[in-house]
C-alpha cells in the first residue's frame, strides 16, 4: 500500500505509511520475542534503545537506511509503470494465499499459521492477535482487566510455592537470575546445579519449574507481587496498584529489606518503584561501594563481583536480599566467562550447538559454581535460599531456542547448614 500511494505520486503519504508498516514490523517482533500483553509496552522498552550495544545500535541504523533505499528504488522503478497494475498484482497474491491456506483453514487467522503458508498479511493483526493470545493465556482476565495496569497471575510463582504469605526464616536470599530458562533435557540443567546439589552445605533441596511469560521486570513482579503487568508504566506505580509485596509485608515483620542489581538503578525506572515494592535499600551500579567489572552482555557490572556484597548483606540478623543478576543476558558474552569450557557444552547439547548456546550454558555453570562457594562460608549457615528466572531465554537461531520451554523457568529452594 505504501508502495502504490508513492508511485501515485502520493510520496509523503507514502513515505508516512512506510514509516508505521515498519514500525508495526518491530513491534510484532517484540510481542513475540517478550510475549507482551500491551501494546504500550513496545514503547516502553524502545526508550532504552540506547542502552544496547554499539554494533546492534549500527545494525539497525543500517537496517533502516537499506530498507529506505529499497523503497526508493522500486518506487522509482515503477514510477513509469501504470498504477493499475499493483492492486492487480496484489488480488492475484492474494488468490494464491488462500489456496495455500485453505487445507488447513488459517487464511482468516493468520498469527496462527505457518509462516511458510503465508505470502502476505497484516502486521497489526498479527500485533493485536499475539497480544490477546499472551493476555488470555498468562493472567486473570477480571471486570477491570482493560483498566487494570496489574493483574494477579494465573500460576503460583517461586515465592509463593517456597516462602508464603509470612517465611519463618530470619535470613533469606532471593535470587531471580537473568535468561535463566527450563531445558527440555534435564540434563542440561542438572550440569548448571550440580556443585549446589552435590553440597554438603545444602538442606531440603527443592528444584521445581515455574510458569513465566514477559520481560525481567514482569519476572520479578511476579515474584515479588504476584501480579503480571499490563503496560510497563512503573512511573505511576503505587502500593494501590500493587497490592502488598513481599518485600512490604517482610519490612512489616521487621526484616531489613534489600534489593542488589549491578546495572542503572534507572532502566525499567527500579529506582522509582522498587521503594513501593518496600525495598528499604537498593544498590544499582551508580552507588554500588567499589568499581567491579564492566560485563559485555549489558551495561553494568558482572555477577561474579557482586558475590562479596551478598555476603556482607547478609550478616544483618534479619534480612530479605533481592538479587537481580546481569551478565547472563542476550548476547551471552564469551567475555563473561571467567573459564570457558567447550566440555561443558559437549556433555550437554552434543556435537551440534551454537556457540551463543554453550555462552549461555557457560555463564549458569559459573554462576551457580560461585553460588555454591558463597553458601560454603559458615557466615551463611541458617540462609534459606530461592533462585528462579525470570523468562525463558532468547536465542539468534531457532535450534537454540527449541531446547527451552517458551514459558516456563526453573527454580531451586533449600537451606544452608
Amino acid at each position: 500500500m505504501a508502495l502504490l500511494l508513492f508511485v501515485m505520486g502520493l510520496r509523503w503519504l507514502g513515505i508516512g505509511l512506510f514509516l508505521a508498516t515498519a514500525g508495526l514490523e518491530m513491534a510484532l517482533g517484540a510481542t513475540a520475542v517478550f510475549r507482551l500483553i500491551d501494546i504500550g509496552q513496545v514503547l516502553d522498552i524502545a526508550e532504552y534503545l540506547f542502552e544496547a550495544r554499539v554494533s546492534y545500535l549500527m545494525m539497525l541504523v543500517l537496517l533502516l537506511v537499506f530498507a529506505a533505499t529499497s523503497f526508493w528504488i522500486a518506487a522509482s522503478r515503477l514510477k513509469g509503470a501504470r498504477w493499475v497494475w499493483l492492486p492487480l498484482i496484489a488480488s492475484v497474491l492474494m488468490l494464491v494465499q488462500w489456496q495455500l491456506s485453505f487445507a488447513k483453514a488459517t487464511f482468516f487467522s493468520p498469527p496462527f499459521a505457518e509462516r511458510n503458508e503465508l505470502l502476505f498479511g497484516s502486521s497489526a493483526l498479527f500485533v493485536h492477535r499475539t497480544l490477546e493470545e499472551n493476555r488470555r493465556r498468562h493472567v486473570h482476565i477480571g471486570a477491570d482487566a482493560e483498566s487494570a495496569e496489574y493483574l494477579p497471575i494465573a500460576h503460583p510463582s517461586a515465592s509463593s510455592l517456597t516462602l508464603g504469605e509470612r517465611p519463618t526464616s530470619r535470613r533469606i536470599l532471593f535470587v531471580v537470575v537473568e535468561s535463566w530458562g527450563l531445558p527440555k533435557d534435564s540434563a542440561s540443567i542438572e550440569q548448571q546445579i550440580h556443585a549446589l546439589r552435590t553440597s554438603d552445605r545444602v538442606r531440603n533441596f527443592k528444584l521445581l519449574d515455574i510458569d513465566a511469560v514477559g520481560t525481567t521486570a514482569a519476572g520479578e513482579l511476579r515474584e515479588l507481587c504476584g501480579r503480571m503487568p499490563t503496560r510497563l508504566n512503573f512511573r505511576q506505580m503505587t502500593r494501590e496498584t500493587v497490592g502488598l509485596c513481599l518485600p512490604a509485608r517482610l519490612a512489616e515483620q521487621g526484616y531489613k529489606t534489600v534489593s542488589l542489581h549491578a546495572a542503572f538503578g534507572a532502566m525499567y525506572r527500579r529506582l522509582l518503584w522498587y521503594p513501593v515494592l518496600g525495598f528499604g535499600e537498593s544498590l544499582f551500579r551508580e552507588t554500588l561501594p567499589f568499581k567491579g567489572t564492566q560485563c559485555h552482555s549489558f551495561p553494568g557490572y558482572c555477577d561474579r563481583d557482586l558475590f562479596g556484597v551478598v555476603q556482607e548483606k547478609m550478616q544483618k540478623d534479619k534480612v530479605f536480599l533481592y538479587w537481580l543478576t546481569l551478565n547472563s543476558h542476550v548476547p551471552y558474552d564469551r567475555r563473561d566467562i571467567a573459564k570457558y569450557r567447550g566440555d561443558l557444552c559437549d556433555s550437554a547439547f552434543g556435537v551440534n550447538y551454537s556457540e551463543q548456546l554453550c555462552n549461555y550454558q557457560n555463564l549458569h555453570v559459573q554462576f551457580f559454581e560461585q553460588l555454591t562457594k558463597l553458601i560454603e562460608s559458615d557466615s551463611m549457615r541458617g540462609v534459606e535460599v530461592v533462585v528462579v528466572g525470570d523468562h525463558a531465554p532468547l536465542f539468534n537461531g531457532a535450534d537454540s531456542l527449541k531446547q527451552f520451554f517458551a514459558d516456563k523457568v526453573p527454580a531451586l529452594h533449600f537451606s544452608v547448614l
